[in-house]
């Protein structure tokens, strides 16, 4: 697949100076992704493509199975091994609130903190997402917050346009960012079909 790209409060060199290879481990991550005919399977896929990359992870995807898809190719992965080696402390939203959330994905990156988030659902929970950069941030904890959505959902799921109502997406996400007042630093990204 390939993406577009929106920097708030952050920049290619930002991103560059939290770890040189951080922007193109996700731009290889991405370019990997398949096209897959539901939200549940671009989420099943990105959760093997990152934590083969070892990215720590809160939760299974839904209908996870012990072993990747084929056409991901990645042959020295399974469920069990990474099950083993998750850090999912990492996914931890805040740590002096008691509100229990978790981002989607983390890593460390020399000490600095970058957690990501999948967001094939609705904007509202787009917002949930960036509200958990924001309180991560101001505990001094996130350097980054990276927020995966589609960019156009009605071209890419166009059998499917019922499923997408309310979806979040790379127009609606760019646009508010910078209205909700945010100061923390996000990488927004949206995907789309080549």
């Amino acid at each position: 697949m390939m993406f577009e790209t929106y920097y708030f409060n952050c920049s290619r060199q930002y991103i560059d100076l939290i770890h040189s290879g951080l922007f193109e481990e996700i731009e290889k991550i991405i370019a990997k992704l398949p096209k897959r005919n539901t939200q549940a399977e671009i989420n099943r896929d990105l959760f093997w493509l990152l934590t083969e990359r070892n990215w720590s992870y809160d939760s299974l995807p839904v209908g996870i199975e012990k072993f990747p898809p084929s056409d991901l190719n990645l042959l020295e992965i399974n469920l069990n091994n990474l099950k083993a080696g998750n850090k999912r402390e990492l996914c931890i939203t805040s740590y002096t609130l008691d509100a229990r959330w978790h981002a989607d994905f983390a890593k460390h990156y020399g000490g600095k903190l970058v957690q990501l988030e999948a967001q094939f659902g609705k904007v509202e929970s787009m917002f949930k997402d960036f509200c958990g950069f924001r309180i991560a941030y101001y505990e001094r904890r996130l350097s980054l917050g990276i927020e995966i959505v589609m960019y156009e959902p009605r071209k890419y799921f166009i059998k499917h346009k019922l499923s997408i109502t309310g979806m979040a997406y790379f127009d609606i996400a760019k646009k508010t960012l910078p209205a909700i007042g945010l100061d923390c630093p996000i990488f927004l990204i949206g995907i789309k079909d080549i």
